[in-house]
């Protein structure tokens, strides 16, 4: 009995982890919910009986599924479902190249280079026209189960071969996996090896190359490779801005956010919440007031509330600071005007010492009544308006500033 219920359990947990998974990826939920539970032994039998069915007589259930079963965290059930779909391709004596490419491109996931190379073979064997497509599918395997020298010895074939050649997707490959070895030198003779070759390098190979070399520290190669990536009108995702920006950091060069921050705006580049807040905490650690505005225009209003808020409370008290009351009553008056309040007690003290500075108190009332409707005072502040008042002898606004106090239960 409590066996039983533990395998209810289990069957129970799978389907769980099968539902999510199918909805994941859009294929029938209840055939993956079975293939989950089923022993591997009848996998292959259940996509038999499957694709004899009027519902699935396409055949084109196989490929969601075997997605489905690896998000399932099921991967021999995938093989053998790839297995299976092999085992059909071979039995109706199917010569189009496509189908056996998928199941490749399947194992380059799973890192199963045997099943990859026998599938190759298979196609080979049939006296299939095969193309650079199925070429790259099985270098991608190789280079994902770590097996270098076979994907250089796949590369030198395809060389040799008529309508099998290298091309763009063959280079990007290399690129990508020697990114993520942390290999510079072999990332570099990949990249000018596709450019020798005429091919441009996609924008996620020139990711792998920027993040790559900034990873080992190679600054001056990934500076290289940003500016040609830009001289071919690549326009650079987040993660290359990103990795960008922290180049320009670590060569500590002069005016490197305005340089970052005028190339953005010349590019009509996208900046990420990641990007956004960086950008936002150098520029106001560093003081940086004409960047903070320059920011402040790049990032559209809505996308980048946080840091919106933050640029405009590093402005206001930027100009606190530097005692410039005009400049950051301008300042307050657009972040008001444009549905950004204010986040912390703190920058509400800021101002109100800069208008008891500049003895400006009719300024500090209207400052005041506007912010009351959506900024409840803390104690602390009330005692810097009721130190300001005491100190200016004005009483009156003293008496009206200890009653709101008790209003508000501070003693």
């Amino acid at each position: 009995m409590a066996m039983s219920a533990a395998r209810r359990r289990l069957w129970r947990g799978m389907g769980t982890v099968a539902a999510a998974a199918a909805a994941a990826s859009g294929t029938d939920g209840t055939l993956l919910a079975r293939l989950v539970s089923e022993p591997e032994g009848r996998v292959k039998a259940t996509m038999e009986e499957v694709a004899s069915s009027a519902q699935h007589r396409d055949g084109g259930f196989w490929e969601p599924l075997a997605a489905a079963l690896l998000r399932a965290s099921s991967p021999t059930k995938a093989h053998l479902v790839l297995e299976w779909k092999l085992e059909k391709l071979l039995k109706e004596e199917i010569h189009d190249c496509e189908p056996y490419s998928t199941i490749i491109r399947f194992c380059a996931q799973t890192r199963n280079a045997a099943l990859a190379m026998r599938v190759f073979e298979c196609a080979e064997a049939q006296g299939i026209h095969l193309n650079t497509g199925i070429f790259n599918a099985l270098l991608n395997t190789f280079l994902s189960a770590g097996d270098l020298l076979s994907a250089v010895s796949l590369y030198e074939t395809m060389e040799g071969m008529d309508g099998c050649k290298p091309d763009s997707t063959t280079y990007d490959a290399f690129i990508s996996a020697f990114s993520l070895l942390g290999s510079g030198h072999a990332m570099m003779s990949w990249y000018v090896a596709a450019k020798n070759a005429g091919f441009t390098p996609s924008i996620q190979a020139f990711e792998s190359l920027i993040t790559g070399f900034v990873r080992l520290d190679m600054l001056d190669d990934a500076k290289m490779v940003f500016e040609q990536m830009i001289s071919f009108g690549i326009k650079p995702n987040s993660v290359i801005l990103e990795a960008n920006l922290d180049m320009l950091s670590r060569q500590k060069e002069a005016n490197t956010v305005r340089d970052f921050l005028k190339r953005v705006s010349d590019g009509n580049w996208e900046l990420n919440n990641a990007t956004v807040g960086r950008l936002t905490r150098i520029c106001i650690d560093g003081g940086e007031i004409d960047e903070m505005k320059q920011l402040l225009v790049l990032i559209q209003k809505g996308t980048h509330l946080s840091s919106e808020a933050q640029l405009y409370h590093g402005i206001i008290r930027f100009y606190a600071k530097a005692d410039r009351l005009a400049e950051m009553e301008d300042v307050i008056c657009r972040m008001l005007d444009n549905g950004v309040m204010f986040m912390c007690p703190e920058d509400i003290e800021v101002i109100i010492c800069t208008y008891f500075r500049h003895k400006e108190f009719d300024k500090l009332e209207l400052f005041l009544n506007r912010i009351r409707s959506f900024f409840k005072l803390n104690r602390s502040t009330y005692d810097i308006l009721v130190a300001g008042y005491r100190k200016f002898d004005l009483h009156e606004r003293l008496y009206a500033t200890i009653n709101d106090m008790r209003q508000a239960e501070f003693a």
